[in-house]
């Protein structure tokens, strides 16, 4: 019972304050020393101990230090001074270290050549000034197993491991290094792990975390010619001056793989580094005020791999920054498959500052700095950035890619720079005496949304195949500055007056896309084959117009095509002219892609001198020769445009279908001769077309229709052979326009009242109403749809007279009928809105149609049943059918007069007295337009 009483006393503490020698050698002396050699073999009985401070250290598993000695004032809990230490702390061992009040330290090893072993360690100090692990002796080595911990807390300075000697090595693996500030947090200097001596080599291996809290406290801090290595490390600071990472020149450190790193100080950077720091996958945050994810600076090098992603919310991202001479380098490189990404709520995304160098590649960068103006990629003091595969997209007010004093930006690959507003800068340049002029130059595919300005600076675009930009462009030339812009198979959509120095368009676009008309188009000069985008605003007889313009004040080349987008809604006259491009030398060649509706009317480009304008293309009158007094050239009689074809056509429709809703009496309503003594009941259908309509203007129409009338009538006494009856219709038409087609209804209902004397002699007369909607859709010059609708309402009246005479029997053999025929209707007004804006506003009109014609026929009856074959021509005239249209206020004549002659070919039976079905075949011919129609009918007297 003693002897266990004597182990649990000495077995923690036989290689501290009592050795393990001096140990055996007074169990010898006690004849106890077989008894020792069982006690002392492992697994040995974990024990609570004192502070240790021998050369030789060998603990238990599960030993737990309590500190209880000092030196020089000092509290610590293992202790080797100037001898070659072996410390050997198993397994589980914790050690505490409290002393609020003074300096504390856990392990303090001073020894040259000293070994220090430890798994899973548990390591607290609490104290002023208080450290973990203190390194001094030079060639130490230190391995800390596997998921050991180091917590400190205290207040001033403090560090988790502190190397501050050569040649030294650390080792661990999953270790956790936690320091928290309990005291004043203004004067807490320090770091999770620290080096300051040169040839030391530390390696956490995986998994190791590392949290300070405290100003000034560092995650890690390596100076001299140390060797920092981990893997999937975490490292948190919280404090100002509290940086993640600290490399110090000739310092070497390679987190691997997967490391995070998170700061939340002010002026607490992610990494800070001035020696060579390099990691794939890293992940920085960095929340406190000019707190940097990566600041590289002098001679440091900085390499960071895929798959990495850095933000600093109230800083810069990533900046390489020089002091004196030397050239900081920052390599930060993604790939396809695993973009990098910066984002940064402060005055820039990356920087080369100072003769430095950043170079990134398949990396995304995002800038909000709040609307304050953030960079995404910024060059100044001749430093130099190279991008290959970037995307910038930049909150409002931000900019780009900027570059000033003499500084350089290459960007190549697939570039996105896409900012809040096109009136934000994407890519500009900034002038400051005394500096040469900075250099900006992209190729590749460029999609860009932003201005390209060149302030005192050298701009070079090559926009590659797919390209697009919008923006605007400008130039100041500026100590030798110039804008130079190359596009292939790309498109560029100019959001407000721009100018620029060269211009080479191979199969590009470039749009005027503002909103308002009138932009200008500076360029000094032009080549290669390109397409212009217009705008124009003609009004009246173009004293007033508007529109965009092209101005080429240098050297002007290659064959170039002008597209002045359609504006329905202008209100033109088809005689205004207007420049759209101008240029010194006359030298490129510009031709219109297709005819320009504006307003109601066509125009083209032409040739004047060395510019080119656009006019009304209804006459292609020549330009006079410059003489002093030229002869006067007729004013063109302008073409109206393919919506306003389509809308005042609506006249020929109205027209067309009253008359041939109202042809001849054997058309509308049957024979009654074939039967004059019931009131009858008919039905007649009847299908045709319109083709080759001459109207002036409202030319090359034709119209497709079919109808159906239904009507019933009655004799008014035996007596008087007079008849009175009603009918009501529908008719449907398909007209088709120059580029397109529409649909039109007819519905109408009228009175009609027939004499039939004994001896053939009739008298008809008709009166009707009709309601008439169209409705147009149509494609313009430029291929864009367009449609319409109106609606009119008619009126009309016919007296038709004629007289039968029999060439033999009455009733049976030929007969021949003249016939006389006067027609008026009246059509009112309507108004149609196309969906260009284009007003057209139809007048009403007048039509008094005379009509002489014959009829011969052959006529047998046979009992109840009859028959009557027929032949007819006449000749048609219209005597009155002038009107107008506007389209959007400037009028346009139009008139039906002309005259056609009429001839067709018909069949009427009865049977039985009741029932009389007819065909005819009509075909009219005139210098309005021609007619074929066929009509059927059936007649049932009752």
């Amino acid at each position: 019972m003693d002897m266990l009483i004597y182990q649990k006393e000495f077995s923690g503490k036989l290689t501290g304050r009592f050795s393990k020698h001096k140990l055996n050698q007074q169990l010898a002396m006690a004849g106890l020393l077989s008894l020792s050699a069982f006690i002392f073999q492992h697994p040995a009985w974990a024990a609570d101990l004192g502070s240790q401070n021998a050369n030789t250290i060998e603990l238990n598993d599960g030993d737990k230090i309590i500190a209880d000695l000092r030196n020089n004032g000092h509290l610590y809990g293992v202790f080797n001074q100037y001898a070659t230490a072996n410390i050997n702390l198993a397994n589980d061992v914790s050690i505490i270290v409290n002393d609020p009040a003074s300096i504390a330290n856990g392990i303090i090893m001073a020894g040259d050549n000293s070994v220090l072993t430890a798994n899973r360690l548990s390591l607290e100090v609490d104290g002023t000034y208080p450290t973990g692990l203190d390194i001094s002796g030079n060639n130490a080595s230190v391995d800390l197993g596997s998921d050991s911990k180091i917590m400190i807390n205290g207040s001033g300075s403090m560090n988790g491991i502190y190397i501050h000697s050569s040649g030294s090595t650390l080792q661990a693996e999953r270790l956790l290094v936690m320091m928290t500030t309990t005291g004043d947090k203004t004067n807490n200097s320090g770091a999770g792990i620290r080096s300051d001596a040169d040839d030391t080599l530390i390696n956490l291996g995986q998994g190791s975390a590392i949290y300070t809290t405290g100003n000034e406290s560092y995650g890690i801090r390596i100076s001299g010619s140390s060797k920092f290595e981990a893997t999937e490390l975490t490292i948190d600071t919280k404090g100002e001056f509290s940086h993640g990472v600290q490399v110090g020149n000739s310092s070497i450190v390679n987190l691997g793989t997967d490391s995070k790193i998170t700061t939340s100080g002010t002026e607490s950077h992610g990494v800070w580094n001035f020696g060579d720091f390099k990691a794939d996958g890293l992940t920085i945050k960095t929340t406190g005020a000019n707190s940097a994810a990566i600041d590289t600076r002098d001679n440091g090098v900085t390499n960071i791999g895929a798959g990495s992603h850095l933000s600093a919310t109230q800083a810069g991202a990533l900046v390489a920054y020089n002091t004196d001479s030397g050239k900081a380098t920052v390599n930060f490189s993604g790939t396809a498959a695993q973009r990098n990404t910066i984002s940064s709520g402060g005055s820039y995304g990356a920087s080369a500052q100072f003769n430095s160098i950043v170079n990134l590649s398949n990396t995304d960068i995002y800038i909000d700095r709040a609307g304050a103006l953030g960079r995404g990629l910024w060059a100044l003091g001749g430093g130099k950035i190279t991008g290959d595969n970037l995307m910038i997209k930049g909150a409002a007010a931000t900019r780009g890619v900027y570059a000033q004093t003499n500084s350089q930006i290459d960007l190549t690959g697939d570039t996105t720079i896409y900012m809040a507003n096109p009136a934000d800068m994407a890519i500009a340049t900034q002038h400051n005496e005394g500096y040469a002029a900075s250099r900006i130059n992209a190729m590749g595919k460029l999609n860009i949304q932003g201005g390209i300005l060149s302030h005192g600076g050298l701009i070079n675009l090559d926009m590659q195949s797919g390209s697009l930009w919008s923006g605007r462009a400008f130039s100041d030339n500026v100590n030798g500055g110039e804008l130079n812009i190359t596009m292939t198979d790309s498109r560029w959509n100019m959001t407000a007056d721009s100018n620029l120095d060269k211009l080479v368009l191979n199969h590009s676009t470039v749009d005027f896309s503002e909103d308002k008309t009138g932009s200008l188009l500076t360029v000094g000069d032009l080549s290669g084959h390109g397409r212009f985008i217009l705008r124009t605003d003609l009004v009246g007889d173009g004293i007033a117009s508007t529109g965009d313009k092209l101005v080429v004040t240098g050297e002007s080349a290659g064959d170039h095509q002008l597209t002045v987008l359609n504006s329905g809604s202008l209100a033109t006259t088809g005689h205004e002219v207007l420049t759209v491009v101008e240029t010194q030398d006359g030298q490129a060649t510009f031709t219109s892609t297709g005819k320009v509706e504006l307003g109601g009317y066509l125009y083209n480009v032409r040739k004047n001198g060395t510019n080119w304008e656009l006019y009304s293309s209804g006459i292609d009158v020549p330009l006079p020769d410059p003489k002093p007094e030229p002869k006067p050239q007729p004013d063109p009689d302008p073409s109206i445009s393919t919506s306003a074809d389509a809308g005042a056509n609506f006249l020929n429709i109205g027209y067309l279908m009253n008359y041939a809703e109202t042809q001849t009496l054997l058309q509308r309503m049957g024979d009654l001769r074939q039967n004059g003594k019931n009131g009858d009941m008919w039905l007649r259908g009847f299908a045709g077309k319109f083709d080759s309509f001459a109207g002036g203007k409202l030319s090359h129409f034709d119209m497709n229709y079919s109808g159906i009338q239904l009507g019933a009538d009655k004799r008014v006494s035996t007596e008087l052979p007079l008849f009175a009856g009603i009918f009501m219709g529908q008719t449907h038409g398909k007209p088709n326009y120059r580029s397109g087609d529409g649909t039109t209804k007819s519905d109408s209902a009228g009175l009609y009242a027939t004499y039939m004397a004994n001896n053939g002699f009739y008298l008809d007369g008709v009166a009707k109403y009709s309601h008439i909607k169209n409705s147009f859709n149509v494609k313009d010059s430029q291929n864009n749809r367009v449609n319409g609708n109106g609606n009119s309402d008619g009126f009309s009246a016919s007296l038709e007279s004629g007289q039968k005479f029999s060439l033999n029997q009455p009733g049976n053999g030929f007969y021949i009928e003249p016939q006389a025929q006067f027609s008026y209707s009246h059509q009112g007004t309507s108004n149609v809105v196309a969906s260009n804006g284009l007003k057209v506003d139809l007048g009403s009109y007048e039509s008094m149609i005379g009509r002489v014609s014959a009829v011969v026929g052959y006529e047998l009856q046979q009992g109840d049943n009859s028959l009557n074959v027929y032949l007819k021509t006449g000749y048609l005239r219209e005597f009155s059918g002038d009107t107008d249209y506007r389209l959007n206020g400037s009028p346009e004549s139009h008139s039906f007069k002309g005259d056609w002659w009429n001839n067709g070919v018909g069949v009427s039976a009865q049977m039985n007295q009741q029932h009389t079905l007819y065909l005819d075949l009509d075909a009219s011919t005139g210098d309005k337009f021609n007619q074929s129609q066929i009509n059927a009918g059936y007649r049932f007297s009752f």
